[in-house]
């Protein structure tokens, strides 16, 4: 089973379609096909349906995509390394970093930091769910990521690290928060609208669920969003409530038009957004370890928990 003939299959998979995956590899579609086929011979399965229209993988290409991912990416920071180790390129540093503004985990600084001590390194950055990037990170598409869960919520199989703790509150209009004074239970916050939530898959998503479902709530959202700001803005117009991680509610700026928001502690312990460093030991590049390292010191000089 030969690399190359794992990068036409994931071309192959990736844009279900033999003429396009051949013009994104440089290669005739006819060698294409002959690859394809020489590796459906040597596994001594199909991986494809041809259709007219689409292209669909079989069962047995489902069962090889995401070992195809891992054996390519793995190939690409080999090569990356030793190209690196020998003085061929400069380097490359892959992340994948949840919101990072006004976050309780501060990755700008070391970012910053890391770019000026190692200025030739390209800097790739990507924003995801954090499902998204543990498996990004699997496939070795990405060298590390800051993901929005904690230790007991990663995965076995990857390398990690709890970076801070933040307490979940609630955003409401300011008119519907007279009176209110926290920390208060859910079911009292969704009393004054209905719950404006995250995307699902995100580390934001999961710990509001989970502390829907301490509360023994059953909250049908009005709408899900994907940033922190919209979610705020929504709450502060009156089209529902919001649970958000505290330093982001309070230090993001999202008023609009004169419209204020207020923010109240809710009576749970454990509504917490928990926030973590993943990386493969196996895979890691030499620039996701030095940034590994950066983004340790700098938390080490803050508190893990907002308060």
């Amino acid at each position: 089973m030969e690399i190359r003939h794992l990068r036409y299959f994931l071309a192959v998979a990736d844009l279900r379609n033999f003429t396009r995956a051949a013009e994104a590899s440089f290669v005739a579609q006819s060698a294409l096909s002959q690859q394809i086929g020489r590796l459906e011979h040597e596994i001594g399965a199909s991986l494809f349906v041809r259709g007219n229209r689409r292209i669909e993988l079989t069962p047995a290409g489902e069962l090889l995509l995401p070992h195809a991912r891992r054996l390519v990416g793995g190939e690409a920071t080999a090569r990356a390394e030793m190209r690196s180790y020998l003085g061929l390129e400069k380097g490359r540093l892959r992340l994948g970093l949840i919101q990072t503004a006004n976050s309780v985990v501060d990755t700008l600084s070391p970012l910053a930091r890391f770019h000026e001590v190692h200025p030739e390194v390209e800097i790739h950055v990507s924003n995801a769910t954090s499902t998204d990037m543990i498996e990004a990170v699997r496939e070795g598409r990405l060298d590390l990521a800051v993901v929005g869960l904690g230790r007991h919520e990663l995965p076995d199989d990857l390398e990690h690290h709890q970076l801070a703790v933040d307490p979940l509150v609630g955003v409401l209009p300011t008119a519907s928060a007279a009176g209110l004074s926290g920390p208060i239970a859910i079911v009292d916050l969704l009393a004054h609208g209905r719950l404006i939530h995250f995307v699902p898959g995100t580390g934001i998503r999961r710990h509001v669920d989970e502390a829907l479902n301490r509360a023994g709530v059953n909250a049908v959202p009005s709408f899900e969003v994907g940033q922190v700001c919209d979610m705020v803005r929504f709450a502060a117009v009156g089209l529902g409530v919001a649970i958000v991680p505290r330093t982001l509610a309070e230090s993001t700026d999202c008023g609009i038009d004169g419209l204020r928001f207020s923010v109240v502690g809710l009576n749970d312990p454990d509504a917490l957004h928990l926030v973590s460093v993943i990386h493969d030991s196996a895979r890691v590049s030499a620039a996701g370890k030095k940034f590994l390292a950066l983004l340790a010191q700098n938390a080490r000089k803050k508190p893990k928990r907002s308060v």
